[in-house]
C-alpha cells in the first residue's frame, strides 16, 4: 500500500508538470509591466498562424499599418516590405528566452524579416508603425526583445501627425534574447512610431516588439474636474507663422514677470510641446503663454472643480492635460 501511494503521488506530480502552460494574456496587474491605465493592449498582434507577414495589425481596439525596412551596406534603407510576426514560444524564433516569453505572456513578436519568412533580419533595419487608421494614440509603454550588446544604438522615435519628432529614446541593451520594458509616460498625439534595430551607422542589428500599451485617441477614462493641480500639459502651436514662445508660471495676484519655465525660438506651426511640474518647478496658479507678437494667453492650472480647461487658447491647442493618472475632459 505504501508503494502504491508513492506511485500515485508521483503520477500526480508528473501530471501537474505536464499541464503547465504559458501565462495567459490578461489586462491586470498580474501581467508584468502592465500599466492599469492602458486602454488598448497589443500583444498577440492580431489573429492567425505564426510565422506570418503582416501590413495591418488590429487588436483590442487598436489598428495600425506596419512596414519593415532592411538597412543596406551604405546605411540607406531598402524598399518597404511587410513586417514579420514570429512565435515567441518557438525556439527557432531565437528572439526571446523561454522564461521571459512565459513570464510576460508573450505571443507574437513583430520584427524585420530576413526574406525567408521564418527568421529575423540580423543586419540592421527598422519597423514603421503608422497609427493613422485611429488618428493618434497616447503611448504608454513598449516591450522589446533581443536588444543585445551588438544592437547598441537601437531606438524608438515617436512622431506627431505633422511629422514632428515628439520623443526619441535609445532602447537599453541586455543579454541575448532578454526583454526590456520602455516607458514613455503618456505621450499623446502619436501618429507614427519608428523602431530602429542597431546603430544606423552599422550593418548589424536585430530585435522585436513584443507588446504595445497605449490609448487610442478618444478612448479611456477622463477626469471631469480639476480636484488637484494640473501637473502635466501638452500643447500644440496652431498659428500660421513661426513664433518665439515663452511660458511663465504665475501665482494668483502676482504682478511680476513670473518664472519662465519654457522657451522656444521660431516654433513652427503644428509643434507639440510639454509643460510638466517637477520638484524644482511648480506650475503655480496659471500658465501665461507669450509670443513676440504680444499675444498673451492665460491657462489656469490650479485645482478648481468648478471650471474646465478649454481645448483652445488663442493659437495654442491643449492636446492633453492631467492632474491624476487620467486626462482631463476639455471644454470646446
Amino acid at each position: 500500500m505504501a508503494f502504491a501511494s508513492l506511485f500515485l503521488f508521483s503520477c500526480e506530480r508528473d501530471n501537474e508538470h505536464d499541464v503547465a502552460e504559458p501565462m495567459a494574456v490578461n489586462q491586470d496587474d498580474n501581467l508584468i509591466g502592465y500599466d492599469p491605465t492602458t486602454c488598448n493592449l497589443v500583444q498577440s498582434f492580431g489573429e492567425g498562424t505564426l510565422p506570418r507577414t503582416a501590413d495591418v495589425i488590429e487588436e483590442d481596439g487598436a489598428v495600425m499599418i506596419v512596414k519593415a525596412q532592411k538597412r543596406g551596406n551604405n546605411g540607406k534603407y531598402l524598399q518597404e516590405t511587410q513586417a514579420l510576426l514570429l512565435d515567441a514560444h518557438d525556439p527557432a524564433t531565437d528572439l526571446v528566452n523561454r522564461m521571459d516569453a512565459n513570464m510576460l505572456a508573450m505571443s507574437g513578436l513583430l520584427t524585420v524579416g530576413d526574406g525567408s519568412g521564418k527568421q529575423a533580419n540580423r543586419k540592421g533595419g527598422r519597423l514603421i508603425l503608422d497609427f493613422s487608421p485611429v488618428s493618434t494614440v497616447t503611448m504608454k509603454t513598449m516591450v522589446f526583445t533581443d536588444i543585445a550588446a551588438e544592437d547598441k544604438g537601437s531606438k524608438v522615435e515617436l512622431y506627431s501627425r505633422n511629422g514632428q519628432l515628439i520623443e526619441s529614446k535609445e532602447i537599453p541593451t541586455g543579454e541575448k534574447n532578454s526583454t526590456v520594458i520602455v516607458s514613455f509616460n503618456n505621450i499623446p498625439g502619436v501618429a507614427k512610431a519608428i523602431v530602429t534595430f542597431g546603430d544606423e551607422r552599422s550593418t548589424v542589428g536585430s530585435g522585436a516588439v513584443a507588446r504595445l500599451q497605449l490609448c487610442v485617441e478618444g478612448q479611456g477614462r477622463y477626469d471631469d474636474a480639476r480636484y488637484q493641480d494640473v501637473h502635466t500639459l501638452w500643447l500644440e502651436y496652431t498659428g500660421q507663422q513661426p513664433a518665439n514662445v515663452t511660458v511663465k508660471s504665475k501665482q494668483d495676484g502676482q504682478r511680476g514677470r513670473g518664472n519662465v519655465i519654457f522657451e522656444a525660438k521660431g516654433m513652427k506651426p503644428g509643434t507639440m510641446f510639454k509643460i510638466a511640474a517637477t520638484e524644482a518647478t511648480a506650475l503655480g496658479e496659471a500658465l501665461q503663454i507669450e509670443t513676440q507678437r504680444r499675444e498673451k494667453q492665460l491657462i489656469p492650472v490650479n485645482a478648481d472643480p468648478t471650471a474646465s480647461l478649454k481645448k483652445q487658447y488663442g493659437n495654442f491647442r491643449v492636446v492633453e492635460a492631467r492632474c491624476t493618472d487620467y486626462p482631463l475632459k476639455l471644454e470646446e
